[in-house]
């Protein structure tokens, strides 16, 4: 039988190069800060787990609910502390970038081999050949598609495909306004249940009253709770309620929803009606571009299909 000679050095450098490139790469795609030496201390954890492998009796190492462990442990080395929802995010970023820079590195590997492969020994000999050059082609490539699909977005060059004109009444008035599709948006009403489109204060206008003008025209944040409370006596009070929300930097924010007479989206240039909604009332501009003013969540897409 053949015997093979595997250098640890060069095994514990090149799964430490990769899985650095790895988490990057997931941090940036989850859009998390990015911290150089968690991701090393990550990268470290990783490379290690890839020398135990050569070690005598080291079958479990290979079972698929440790390999789940060991991904854990250095997904919460380089990410952590991150809530259940981001942290699970960033786990499947983590997934994510290492099937593809895996499945790069393999591919280009053996792409830029000329020879024959007949059998399992070969393969292993072809992907020691070309281990490094295959490391850094894949990284290489995985980093250029990256920066381009980052350049068409920051372009807004996919916004089209998810932007769509939505009508909404209001007390015998309506407004039209340009929503963008946004996954990340899961608000729903604490009170019905439903769900919630946000838009900008600046596009709801013609449909405020005056009180709600008032209050939203303050410096600052609005005093959601003390508009709430002037309504004790007005036949619309019934309508009005809080939506709480999350963002960077605000971890506890309110905004004014109430619940509109109808609304329309524009669906292949026809007006198709969601019921049971909640419009969220954003004081700060969505699209500094201005190329939307309001936010549709994916549920409400649902209720059409």
């Amino acid at each position: 039988m053949a015997a093979y000679t595997v250098f640890l050095d060069q095994v514990f450098i090149g799964n430490l190069v990769i899985n650095y490139a790895i988490l990057w790469a997931a941090a940036k795609l989850a859009r998390i800060p990015i911290i150089k030496w968690r991701i090393a201390v990550g990268a470290v954890l990783g490379a290690l787990y890839s020398l135990a492998l050569f070690l005598p009796a080291n079958s479990f190492l290979f079972a698929f609910w440790f390999k789940i462990v060991a991904s854990l442990i250095i997904a919460a080395a380089a990410f952590a502390p991150l809530n259940l929802k981001n942290f699970l995010i960033c786990l499947g970023c983590f997934y994510l970038t290492s099937f593809v820079l895996g499945g790069l590195t393999l591919g280009l590997i053996f792409f830029t081999h000329s020879g024959r492969v007949v059998d399992y020994r070969g393969i292993s000999a072809v992907v020691a050949e070309h281990f490094w050059p295959g490391i850094f082609l894949g990284m290489a490539a995985l980093w250029g598609t990256g920066k381009g699909v980052a350049s068409l977005i920051k372009k807004g060059s996919f916004d089209r495909l998810y932007r769509m004109n939505i009508t909404i009444r209001y007390d015998g008035n309506e407004v039209n306004v340009m929503a963008l599709l946004d996954t990340g948006n899961s608000l729903k009403d604490p009170l019905t249940g439903r769900p919630v489109i946000v838009v900008e204060y600046t596009a709801l206008k013609p449909l405020l009253t005056q009180e709600l003008l008032l209050c939203l025209e303050k410096e600052g944040e609005p005093d959601v709770w003390g508009f709430l409370g002037s309504l004790t006596c007005h036949h619309g009070a019934m309508r009005y309620s809080a939506v709480p929300f999350q963002s960077l930097g605000n971890t506890s924010g309110l905004m004014i929803g109430f619940r509109p007479d109808a609304v329309f989206i524009d669906r292949a240039g026809q007006p198709v009606e969601i019921e049971k909604v909640v419009i969220a009332i954003c004081k700060e501009q969505l699209d500094p571009a201005g190329g939307y003013n309001a936010l549709l969540g994916a549920a409400l897409l649902a209720k059409l299909s």
